[in-house]
């Protein structure tokens, strides 16, 4: 490493470690012919970019190679990594598609459906970035109004029919449509009542049902609610 290399390796480190986003976590930096190379590990996927983007911010940094690895804290399931995707996107208020499909393997969360705007899509992508366990995110998601207008209908309609239901009516289930594929969320307290969703929902014209429906009590066999 020549002097001048040397010298954007600390700027670098210095940036690293100052950077409240980044601070703390053990991330080696190593510059060839002003091509600086980050390896290590941090916490959350937001921070790996967040990285890369001090790093190029350096006039004299030529490129970034980052290899930096992420790694949450203690084990997290997809199901679970799902699920806190899923309440981040449906507790931002500038998020007016609820039908954003996530799916998770081995870490890696895949974004799909549609969106009403770049910026929307933008957005997605950056919570889902800084949610637990997330370690890549896969974006596919399409900007089509029109689309979306259609699925909201749609799950207007489904979660219309669920509140007039019986033994529903005080449950707060959500339905999420994209692309005639239905997601049901929320909490119910029996597992009657989670079943009673998806049977309602699958009368509607749909592809298929996903039922992310959580129970919070235990089983009962018929209906309180008159």
């Amino acid at each position: 490493m020549d002097a001048t290399d040397e010298k954007l390796a600390s700027w670098v480190r210095d940036f690293l470690r100052n950077d409240a986003r980044v601070s703390g976590h053990a991330i080696n930096v190593s510059v060839s012919d002003g091509v600086v190379t980050l390896r290590g590990t941090v916490q959350t996927y937001r921070r790996k970019p967040f990285a890369q983007e001090i790093a190029a911010s350096l006039d004299c940094c030529r490129g970034v190679v980052n290899e930096i690895h992420v790694r949450p804290p203690g084990p997290v399931s997809d199901e679970d990594v799902a699920r806190y995707v899923r309440a981040m996107l449906d507790a931002h208020a500038d998020i007016t598609k609820p039908a954003i499909t996530v799916t998770v393997k081995d870490g890696e969360v895949t974004l799909a459906g549609h969106v009403g705007s770049h910026a929307e899509r933008t957005l997605a992508v950056d919570l889902t970035m800084s949610a637990k366990g997330v370690r890549s995110v896969l974006d596919v998601l399409v900007v089509d109004l029109q689309h979306q207008v259609d699925d909201q209908a749609l799950s207007r309609q489904i979660e219309a029919e669920l509140a007039q239901t019986r033994g529903l009516r005080s449950a707060n289930i959500k339905v999420a449509v994209n692309g005639q594929v239905a997601v049901l969320s929320g909490r119910v307290n029996e597992l009657w009542q989670r079943e009673t969703a998806e049977a309602v929902t699958v009368r509607f014209p749909l592809r298929a049902v996903r039922n992310d429906i959580l129970v919070t009590g235990m089983d009962s066999p018929q209906p309180k609610e008159s």
